[in-house]
């Protein structure tokens, strides 16, 4: 009898908002971070204008985990084969 392995087919994250959870489980995801310099450069105020379900709670999420000092040691494992971890900011 032959044996079929299923291959692990990656996720859509529906409404999840979580981007630690969504890189660890290998869930799709679009990379909004190459908007990342464009919101350094932005005045105080950015405002996030998009339909329910366009991804602004996991931008904001995906921020706070680029930024936050006390996350650091999970910094490569999230960013590094993505965009910003190729090109970091100052």
């Amino acid at each position: 009898m032959e044996e079929y392995i299923i291959p692990r087919r990656k996720r859509i994250p529906y409404g999840m908002m979580n981007f630690a959870v969504i890189r660890r489980d290998d869930c799709y995801y679009v990379d909004k971070i190459r908007f990342i310099p464009m919101i350094e450069e932005a005045d105080k105020f950015f405002f996030f204008i998009r339909p329910c379900r366009f991804g602004k709670s996991l931008t904001v999420n995906m921020l706070q985990h680029y930024y936050d000092i006390l996350a650091k040691n999970k910094f490569d494992a999230l960013f590094d084969d993505l965009y910003i971890g190729k090109h970091p900011t100052p």
